[in-house]
C-alpha cells in the first residue's frame, strides 16, 4: 500500500452562486504513483418570483485522476484538470487555474457557471501534500475516522507512521501512530490539543468517538491539511469544511 496523504474536505453553501465562497485546491508535487479522487459539488439558491420562497439547485461528479509516477505540483495541476474536464457531462465541469498550482472548479448551471462550493472524499495517494481552504470568515471543520481501523505504525515503506493535522496552518497536530491505535485514540489527543491551545476563533465539539467539529471564526480565511502515511489508516480518514450560513448534519450554524 503507498503512503498517501489524505485530506478530505466538504464545504456546502447556501448562497447563490454570484455570492458563493470558492475553495481552492493546492496541490503538491507527486513522490510516486497513486491518484487524486474527489467528489465535486456546485450550488445555487434563486428566489421564485412568484412564491418568493427559496429554490435550491445541486449537482455533484466524481472525480479521478491516476498518477503514473512522480511528477512536478504544475503537472499534478495539468492532470486534474483534464480529469475534471472528463467528468460528468462533457463541457460541463472545468477547473479554473489561480496559479500553476492552485485551482478552484466551476460547474455550469443552466447558462452560468457556477463555483464549486463542496468537495468532499478528497484522497491524495501520490504521498504529497494536497491543501483546501476558503477565504470565508467563519468555516467549520469535520474530521472522522472509521471506527474500526486500526493503526499498523508503519508506512509503506516500513518506516515510523505518523499522522499531522494542520488547522489555518498556524495550529499543527502530529503524533507518531503506535501499532493498535484506534481512531478513538487518535481522535481524542487532537481534540485535547485544540482545547490546550486555546486558540482565539477556534472551538471544537466532540461529534462521536471517531469524529469531531471544529469551527473557526475570522477573517483571514481558514484551511485544513491531514496527513497520514500509517497502512492501517489510509483512505479512513475523512475531513469537511463548512461555511456559515448552512445547515450540516441538520444543525444551522450562523456567523
Amino acid at each position: 500500500m503507498r503512503k498517501a496523504v489524505v485530506l478530505m474536505m466538504v464545504l456546502v453553501a447556501s448562497a447563490a452562486a454570484a455570492q458563493a465562497e470558492p475553495l481552492k485546491l493546492t496541490i503538491g508535487a507527486g513522490s510516486g504513483p497513486g491518484e487524486v479522487s474527489f467528489t465535486l459539488s456546485a450550488t445555487t439558491t434563486s428566489v421564485d418570483p412568484l412564491l418568493g420562497a427559496s429554490v435550491s439547485s445541486a449537482e455533484s461528479v466524481p472525480v479521478v485522476a491516476y498518477v503514473d509516477g512522480a511528477l512536478t505540483a504544475s503537472a499534478k495541476a495539468t492532470l486534474i484538470s483534464g480529469a475534471v474536464a472528463g467528468s460528468g457531462a462533457y463541457g460541463t465541469w472545468r477547473a479554473v487555474p489561480v496559479s500553476a498550482t492552485v485551482l478552484s472548479f466551476e460547474h455550469l448551471m443552466g447558462a452560468v457557471w457556477a463555483p464549486v462550493t463542496s468537495i468532499n472524499n478528497l484522497v491524495d495517494t501520490t504521498g504529497s501534500g494536497t491543501q483546501l481552504y476558503t477565504n470565508a470568515e467563519v468555516v467549520a471543520f469535520s474530521l472522522d475516522i472509521d471506527p474500526f481501523a486500526i493503526g499498523s505504525g508503519f508506512d509503506d515503506q516500513w518506516n515510523p507512521s505518523f499522522v499531522t493535522i494542520s488547522v489555518t496552518n498556524s495550529l499543527t497536530f502530529t503524533r507518531a501512530v503506535q501499532p493498535g491505535d484506534t481512531a478513538d485514540v487518535l481522535v481524542s489527543e487532537f481534540e485535547a490539543f485544540l482545547v490546550g491551545q486555546q486558540a482565539q476563533g477556534v472551538q471544537v465539539t466532540r461529534t462521536s468517538p471517531t469524529s469531531l467539529s471544529i469551527q473557526l471564526a475570522g477573517t483571514s480565511g481558514a484551511a485544513l491539511n491531514w496527513q497520514v502515511t500509517d497502512t492501517g489508516l489510509l483512505q479512513v480518514a475523512t475531513a469537511g469544511a463548512l461555511v456559515a450560513p448552512t445547515i450540516l448534519d441538520g444543525q444551522l450554524i450562523d456567523r
